[in-house]
């Protein structure tokens, strides 16, 4: 509970009653100190205890306290010191160096460890995936013999950090296969699984594990899981799903109310995400940066002008929110998308921090859409000056000069990509195609 003062006051009546050398209210002290990052008065209850009133569990305390709180080199040489050590011990000392990127010192410990448990192997596995060492993560995972939920869950928030969306998936479908009550999933688990599916898109899963959630009572979604089911639904474009999980969540926080307004916005429905944040208003957190963002793109997607020029005054004036260069970026897009491209022009003039490439480029794309080949010259060079490598940016600069007829221009944009090995990217279309009998999850 974190109460520093109670715990103090305990620790004076330990020393009234005298029953500060039993060994286990010393150990207990020890770890309240540390836990309080009072490392100083832990360290003189250690040191106050003679062999006779210590064991190996106030050796561990004190160590993992010295670990908990940064000071790894110190908890070694206590480590060293030991007069015995338990799998406790180890495994303290390899988190304390995972903890600090030493994968190295971690390494050390482990291939010296006389008998492992699933703690260090997952402790050395997390400590490689926090550090980005994804083959060194997934070749401690392959050699694991017996695995639990929490090592399944560090490799698969793994894959997420790293993107691999499909591998994620198909490691969860090896753990629904290897399931027993050490692997089953958790909250965590499904976290992961339904962010992969809302990257792939593939809402036709995305409910076969909600599904699941709700058919098993050992899952107790709270607002970070409810928040993800709903952030898939949104961007998989199912909002009435996604506002029924909205509507049933007993606690929601600001992630929430911003997916669905950028759910809605995204798809088209700019007046149920305008109706959505008027909501939050009455009823909800107080809307931050990142809610003005889902407004304002929410407002570009349906052509919301003077919409998106309110909320980008009441974002600054009623919240006191400066705009970051993201709702610059909504702005000028909006302005440019609209056909006001010497607004959204001036608008970037007078930003107070410099354009960068998404600006230039929202602004690029409304030259191009609405036929003003002068300006898009202008800005098309000013992009690829800013992005040498960014063969869109080339493609749009050729489409205006084709627009303007300017067909040497074009024979010159398209000998510059080839000089640097550019290739416009082949339009696709992602789609989820299902088995009537796939239940796979």
């Amino acid at each position: 509970m974190g109460c520093v003062e109670q715990g103090e006051k305990t620790h004076s009546r330990i020393l009234k009653f005298g029953f500060e050398s039993d060994l286990f209210v010393r150990n207990t002290l020890i770890h309240m100190y540390s836990s309080f990052r009072r490392i100083k008065d832990a360290r003189k209850l250690f040191d106050d205890a003679s062999l006779d009133h210590s064991d190996i569990v106030t050796w561990n305390s004190m160590i993992d306290g010295y670990v908990k709180n940064g000071e790894v080199s110190v908890a070694r040489r206590l480590f060293d010191e030991m007069p015995e050590r338990d799998i406790v011990s180890w495994n303290s000392m390899i988190a304390g160096y995972a903890g600090v990127e030493d994968m190295t010192s971690a390494e050390e410990i482990f291939d010296r460890m006389p008998v492992r448990d699933v703690v260090s192997w997952n402790s050395m596995i997390d400590g490689y995936a926090k550090l980005g060492s994804v083959s060194a993560a997934l070749n401690l995972f392959d050699r694991m013999s017996k695995k639990n939920v929490v090592t399944w869950n560090i490799i698969l928030a793994l894959h997420i950090r790293i993107k691999s969306y499909e591998e994620c998936l198909k490691l969860f479908d090896r753990m629904m296969v290897a399931q027993g009550t050490d692997v089953e999933p958790n909250e965590a688990t499904l976290v992961s699984v339904l962010t992969a599916i809302t990257n792939l898109g593939s809402l036709e899963r995305g409910i076969l594990v909600h599904s699941y959630i709700k058919e098993n009572e050992r899952i107790k979604p709270d607002i970070l899981l409810s928040t993800t089911i709903l952030t898939m639904y949104s961007k998989c474009g199912a909002m009435e799903l996604a506002r029924e999980v909205f509507d049933k969540m007993e606690e929601r926080n600001v992630v929430s109310w911003n997916s669905m307004i950028m759910g809605y916005g995204t798809h088209g429905h700019g007046e149920k995400a305008q109706e959505m944040f008027l909501e939050m208003e009455k009823n909800g957190p107080m809307p931050n940066d990142a809610t003005f963002i889902c407004v304002l793109s929410a407002c570009t997607h349906s052509g919301m002008v003077l919409e998106g020029l309110r909320y980008f005054k009441v974002m600054q004036k009623v919240y006191k929110i400066e705009p970051k260069v993201e709702h610059y970026g909504c702005m000028i897009d909006l302005l440019g998308r609209a056909g006001l491209v010497k607004d959204s022009e001036e608008l970037i003039k007078m930003m107070p921090m410099k354009a960068g490439p998404a600006s230039w480029g929202a602004l690029l794309s409304s030259c191009q859409i609405h036929s003003n080949s002068e300006l898009g010259e202008l800005v098309g060079k000013k992009l690829i000056t800013l992005e040498p490598n960014n063969a869109g940016a080339y493609v749009l600069l050729s489409n205006i000069y084709a627009m303007a007829g300017k067909w040497v221009d074009v024979e010159k944009v398209r000998k510059m990509m080839e000089e640097k090995g550019l290739q416009k990217d082949s339009g696709f279309s992602l789609i989820n195609l299902v088995s009537p009998n796939d239940t796979r999850m």
